[in-house]
């Protein structure tokens, strides 16, 4: 008789939680209809960017968005950027949502690795330190690592609204880049 009640309680304790889950399931709240975000990339600008780089090369990497799309990957031994600003813009149902970073000093960063589906500079110069000087730098990355760096007294803010500055460009033309590039790390070799 004892035996017999405990399985009666079990599948009436059974029975209620799936009720309460159906029917969480069936009553419509705001979260159930929300989607989910998606980060376009990481847009970021400089006025001057100089440093050590490597040869860039041509990888497949993957977005929130694409996978395998072509990218350029820019390694830097060291590099130091002036007038920084690095934005992360996130895609949400409410539109773009802009993180913004930007230290007020000159930020200076070491074994610097970027995937970029899109940049963006006005000249080049050669540089006290290092081989490569570019100024009004614009990228869109995507992968952004770093073995150390220092970001003094940076301010944070959140923004709504926005748009995108720079689309992922085709592969042609980050391949152009790419020997743009090359052809300014050669003429800098000892």
């Amino acid at each position: 008789m004892v035996m017999a009640l405990k399985c009666r309680s079990n599948a009436y304790k059974f029975v209620i939680i799936f009720f309460l889950i159906i029917g969480g399931l069936l009553i419509p709240n705001k979260v159930s209809f929300a989607s989910n975000s998606t980060i376009i990339g990481f847009m970021i600008e400089a006025a001057q960017m100089d440093g050590t780089m490597s040869g860039p090369s041509m990888i497949a990497g993957d977005t929130s968005q694409q996978k395998d799309l072509p990218m350029l990957e820019l390694n830097f031994k060291d590099l130091t950027a002036e007038g920084l600003t690095i934005k992360k813009l996130v895609k949400t149902p409410n539109g773009i949502v802009t993180l913004n970073m930007t230290p007020n000093e000159t930020v200076h960063f070491d074994n610097l690795s970027l995937n970029v589906t899109n940049a963006e500079f006005t000249e080049n110069y050669l540089p006290d330190n290092g081989n490569i000087g570019l100024k009004n730098v614009k990228l869109l990355a995507h992968k952004i690592t770093t073995g150390n760096s220092n970001l003094p007294q940076f301010k944070l803010s959140f923004n709504e609204g926005g748009q995108v500055e720079l689309e992922p460009e085709a592969e042609a033309k980050l391949i152009q880049l790419k020997t743009v590039l090359e052809g300014l790390l050669s003429l800098r070799q000892p």
